[in-house]
């Protein structure tokens, strides 16, 4: 997979049941940002990427990404990424 990380792991069958969750929206609100264009324009994506992030709608995310925005809204990984087990 290199230098993405996959953000949905689903282990099929009666063992459980196990997903990474999104918080970008949250975090950026934390630090003033409430709209996906200020998001855009404070992390220098692109508009539909950053839309994308801020409706946490992603199945991927490079490690730059990643870093850019723990940079910009001063968090660390683990406030932006959340593993919530079903079991």
């Amino acid at each position: 997979m290199g230098k993405y990380l996959l953000l949905e792991y689903y282990l099929v069958g009666c063992y459980f049941v196990a997903m990474i969750t999104i918080a970008i929206r949250e975090q950026a609100e934390k630090r003033g940002i409430t709209t996906a264009y200020q998001l855009q324009k404070a992390v220098g994506v692109q508009p539909t990427v950053a839309a994308r992030w801020f409706r946490n709608e992603l199945k991927m995310i490079g490690i730059e990404s990643l870093d850019r925005l723990c940079a910009t809204l001063k968090c660390k990984p683990s406030d932006l990424l959340r593993f919530e087990a079903d079991e």
